[in-house]
């Protein structure tokens, strides 16, 4: 059985059987930093000084290396920035089937302390606005998801985290656990193969990928 699950989700299922090493390691396993989302519809296109941001499918919003520093350092203490760092999707530069006539739809996430509970709509807006003046003119309609929102339309993103647990320190390399084979739960034909395991979000397929070939070797083995 693969599970695409958050190391807690496991837990819930398997944990009164799991190996009590394995277990704790689950246990300990540190959830990441939240998103927080905004989808726009907006007449045109974003309005953006530098030119090139005009052609890119996603640009990232975060100013000065030693503003970005300081303000990912606030957001994992706990702290809402007042400028966030934001990523921004346009994708119907690509494929103009999203839009409808002169409307085009865009995302856009914000980097949010974990499990953060206020509105950062205003925020998102603001910080587009400071490298596109006049996009706040050409919004039609918003659509905001929250932390909480997030995980209930995704209970893998817990708190929020969309990346599936925290990549510092050693969870970069060793997650959810330290082993040889981390996709293996300790329970016999389960394995773990959500973006929890090596080598984490966004390389996509690769996780499970992994957690199948462990599957298949351990059958040969049996």
């Amino acid at each position: 059985m693969m599970l695409d699950l958050s190391p807690a989700a496991v837990l819930s299922i398997y944990g009164d059987v799991m190996p009590a090493r394995i277990r704790r390691s689950y246990q300990r396993y540190r959830e990441g930093s939240s998103a927080f989302k905004v989808d726009f519809a907006i007449h045109g296109d974003i309005p953006w000084t530098n030119p090139d941001c005009r052609r890119a499918g996603t640009v990232h919003l975060g100013g000065t290396f030693a503003e970005i520093a300081e303000t990912e350092r606030a957001r994992a203490q706990g702290q809402m920035p007042e400028r966030p760092f934001v990523l921004v999707g346009q994708q119907y530069l690509a494929d103009p089937t999203r839009s409808q006539g002169t409307i085009n739809p865009i995302w856009a996430y914000a980097h949010v302390p974990f499990g953060y509970a206020g509105d950062a709509t205003a925020a998102v807006i603001d910080q587009i606005e400071r490298f596109a003046p006049g996009f706040r003119d050409r919004i039609v309609a918003t659509v905001s998801m929250s932390t909480a929102e997030l995980q209930a339309y995704n209970p893998n993103f817990v708190g929020g985290d969309i990346i599936g647990g925290a990549n510092d320190r050693l969870q970069v390399l060793f997650r959810p656990r330290v082993a040889v084979d981390p996709y293996f739960t300790g329970v016999p034909g389960v394995y773990l193969c959500s973006q929890s395991t090596p080598p984490g979000a966004g390389v996509h397929g690769l996780c499970g990928y992994h957690a199948a070939e462990s599957a298949l070797r351990r059958m040969r083995e049996a």
